[in-house]
């Protein structure tokens, strides 16, 4: 599948990331997973993880995120 240089990350992808942070996966693991840069992951989890106690919630960050696109 060709992707669009610039494209937002899905829901589909999101809950991806969720699930395999759950896992203690490496964020250069899940961006080759999902075929994503390492950067794309490091900015899409800081912006919604601000400490250790915090989790990344996949249907938080989407809803979040569609108000950036308006």
């Amino acid at each position: 599948m060709v992707r669009k240089k610039n494209s937002r990350l899905t829901l589909k992808e999101r809950i991806q990331i969720e699930t395999l942070l759950q896992q203690n996966k490496t964020k250069a693991y899940i961006a080759k997973t999902l075929n994503r840069s390492r950067s794309t992951i490091n900015r899409e989890v800081n912006k919604w993880v601000q400490s250790d106690k915090d989790t990344y919630a996949a249907e938080l960050a989407n809803w979040n995120a569609k108000d950036d696109w308006l």
